[in-house]
């Protein structure tokens, strides 16, 4: 009887220590996500992503000044957010826009780390590995969050280069019932600037 009572003493003092290791390994990558998401926020960046949805495939191409000045091109559109307010043209003139149209940008990059902090779960460091040529780090994550008032859940997998920075994303994510898969290559540019058209 005492040896099984050590025994089960000793399983649930191991499965209590693995639980720790479980979870402070789940903090350790979520606070690697928002370091590298904090890095690529303050710096200047180009984006493009491809989204394939329904068996459609679209692309966008954004530049970031900072998470307020940002330039947003698709294909028949156009879309530029600063703080001095929001320009779109999808022809040839530029029409400032009465209302905050940010919320469509921000389905590319979120606008603040507390928006992260607020979405992310199950978040897993998922070790090294390689893209376009280089070795970078790779996380996973969940995400549940609403974009423009529409609720959305995705599966995010990121890829962190040597120097900390985001260089590619890829997400499978679900919208009011319609899937899509979304590829994010992200270049850093020191001489992007937003500004409001002329």
């Amino acid at each position: 009887m005492q040896t099984f009572i050590h025994r089960l003493s000793r399983a649930v003092s191991l499965t209590g220590l693995l639980l720790a290791t479980i979870t402070a390994a789940a903090a350790d990558a979520r606070d690697d996500i928002f370091r590298a998401y904090q890095k690529m926020m303050s710096s200047r960046f180009t984006v493009d992503m491809t989204t394939v949805s329904g068996g459609d495939a679209s692309k966008a191409h954004g530049d970031y000044e900072t998470v307020e000045r940002i330039h947003l091109k698709r294909e028949g559109m156009e879309i530029i957010v600063v703080p001095e307010g929001t320009w779109m043209r999808s022809g040839s003139d530029w029409i400032q826009s009465p209302i905050d149209m940010s919320g469509m940008v921000k389905e590319i990059i979120p606008k603040s780390i507390d928006e992260m902090r607020a979405a992310i779960q199950n978040a897993t460091d998922a070790g090294m590995t390689t893209w376009d040529g280089q070795p970078v780090h790779s996380y996973t994550y969940d995400v549940d969050t609403a974009i423009m008032g529409i609720h959305a859940t995705s599966k995010y997998k990121i890829f962190v280069g040597a120097v900390g920075q985001i260089v590619h994303v890829e997400s499978d994510g679900e919208a009011m019932g319609r899937i899509s898969l979304t590829k994010q290559d992200i270049r850093y540019d020191d001489s992007i600037r937003v500004t409001a058209p002329n």
